[in-house]
């Protein structure tokens, strides 16, 4: 049988009232506003160091994708020993590291090569790999009751928020070859995840506590 317009208003006003349901779908939405920006800013920034090749574009823009292969294998592995809480911080803390080390490079113009862009955006990948499977066990672990819609409300708002991270950033991103700009607009959407992450962790060693 379906359920009722005014069930689901209140499922979704009892899961909107939890910390823990903002916090891990926060950590999704700006994590994937992080991949939405690159996505849409690199063939802006770097795509004229390439000749216009659209294949070699590719080849390098899936650097991410294989990170965040690499980065689900590591959450197998990494999640299962250790709190949801601190694989959304490790993941998040090696993104924020790779683009920092990517926008410090940028700045420096000490490495023009392209790998020095791409090489440190894979770490988008890797730290979206270990953050959004544990991000989302941690949004069905809000309310197992309502497993299902925590699962399709923060799937809506990770990404309309990521969508909408990507397009104020976009407005930043309006001169070609500015790579730092656009690490730039990265690792901030970035560090709102991380931020996310540890409120995330916070929230959840204090329910412990209480509940101890």
């Amino acid at each position: 049988s379906q359920r009722p317009h005014g069930n689901y208003l209140a499922a979704y006003g009892q899961l909107l009232s939890s910390a823990r349901f903002w916090a891990y779908t926060l950590c999704m939405a700006w994590s994937m506003g992080t991949l939405y920006i690159f996505l849409g800013g690199a063939p802006l920034a770097v795509g004229h160091t390439l000749d216009g090749s659209s294949a070699k574009l590719g080849l390098y823009m899936g650097l991410v994708p294989a990170g965040f292969i690499l980065g689900s294998y590591l959450a197998g592995r990494f999640a299962s020993k250790h709190a949801l809480g601190a694989t959304l911080i490790v993941g998040r803390l090696i993104t924020c590291m790779g683009l920092l080390v990517g926008l410090i490079l940028s700045i420096l113009a000490t490495a023009a090569h392209v790998l020095a862009f791409f090489g440190p955006c894979m770490f988008i990948g890797i730290g979206n790999g270990l953050t959004m499977p544990a991000a989302n066990t941690g949004v069905l672990s809000v309310r197992a009751d309502l497993a299902g819609t925590a699962a399709g409300l923060a799937a809506a708002m990770t990404t309309a928020g990521g969508a909408l991270t990507a397009s104020i950033a976009g407005l930043f991103l309006v001169k070609a070859g500015a790579t730092h700009v656009l690490l730039g607009m990265m690792l901030i959407s970035a560090s709102l995840a991380l931020l996310a992450a540890i409120l995330a962790a916070f929230v959840d060693w204090r329910a412990s506590k209480m509940v101890s």
